[in-house]
């Protein structure tokens, strides 16, 4: 357990270095978004291009695969369904869906992996189900919601434009052919790739520069169903699915169940603020499940060892 301290330890390290900048003002009153769009225009479509076409197709369609993506999607459905009914918009109810389903499996998953799992063999089937079902089916509603009223095929095309899925589509179809870079151009593709992380959790740290204070009684019966949601629930039914029903158990269960209980990852918030969509509850939701996902980890990994 001590090497996913260490990894909730970097992360927190990162976060209030992006703290201490918006504090500081060096980056002017817009330094937030101006991240938050490099990391979306720039930063992920690079790191999903040299994750993916770096990942051997064998390692992501595994019978496993079944638990995380049924579990995942189960939760998105579930809370955009409950966050419509309370009146929410489409762009809410799907910030709201990823919330509870998209997990934080490119930092924390690693170390987490690593030392309690000991192999990162669990890292590409999540995180590759994310990149390419989770992330595409959200921005297809996203833009598609922002083009209400236009042409047919304007929602269609900022779709099939958003660069976070032309990267994932590229790596994919890079790691099906077997088709490699040249270096000139593959090594600038992952130095951009490699600020992906670390900017977003600044982007996420400068959100906190005034402060955190108690939800608004308005939105604490949404942050609390997702906080439920996301490190109770979304872990029992991965644990469901996997076990009793697809006859999973020992470590390959544990793997299973671990990977869902991680956070809500911090790309989420991105998304929210580049779609300015429910950025304050996402914000929290990211903070309050990063804090208690510690505690969740150490009891998953007690009772399933």
């Amino acid at each position: 357990m001590l090497g996913a301290l260490e990894g909730f330890g970097v992360i927190g390290c990162i976060i209030l270095a992006g703290f201490l900048l918006g504090r500081s003002g060096v980056l002017g009153s817009h330094g937030q978004q101006v991240l938050a769009n490099t990391v979306f225009f720039v930063g992920t479509p690079a790191l999903m291009f040299t994750t993916i076409a770096s990942t051997p197709v064998s390692q992501v369609f595994t019978p496993a695969l079944f638990a995380t993506a049924g579990s995942a999607l189960l939760m998105a459905v579930v809370m955009f369904v409950f966050t419509r009914a309370r009146g929410r918009s489409l762009g809410e109810a799907t910030v709201a869906g990823w919330s509870v389903s998209y997990v934080n499996i490119g930092n924390l998953g690693i170390p987490i992996a690593t030392y309690v799992l000991g192999s990162l063999n669990a890292i590409p089937p999540v995180l590759l189900f994310q990149i390419i079902v989770l992330a595409p089916i959200g921005f297809a509603i996203l833009d598609a919601t922002r083009t209400v009223g236009a042409e047919w095929w304007r929602p269609v095309i900022r779709v099939f434009t958003n660069p976070i899925l032309i990267g994932s589509v590229a790596g994919l179809l890079a790691s099906i052919t077997g088709f490699e870079l040249p270096n000139v151009v593959a090594d600038p593709i992952a130095m951009l790739g490699a600020t992906s992380v670390p900017l977003t959790l600044m982007a996420f740290g400068i959100s906190l520069k005034d402060g955190w204070a108690l939800p608004q009684p308005g939105t604490r019966t949404q942050l609390t169903v997702m906080t439920a949601l996301k490190l109770v629930v979304h872990p029992f039914v991965a644990w469901l699915i996997g076990g009793p029903l697809l006859g999973y158990s020992g470590h390959e269960l544990l793997a299973i169940v671990v990977t869902s209980t991680l956070p809500t990852a911090q790309n989420v918030y991105i998304n929210a603020l580049k779609y300015r969509q429910s950025e304050v509850v996402t914000r929290d939701v990211v903070f309050i499940t990063t804090l208690l996902s510690i505690p969740a980890v150490v009891i998953v990994t007690g009772l399933l060892s």
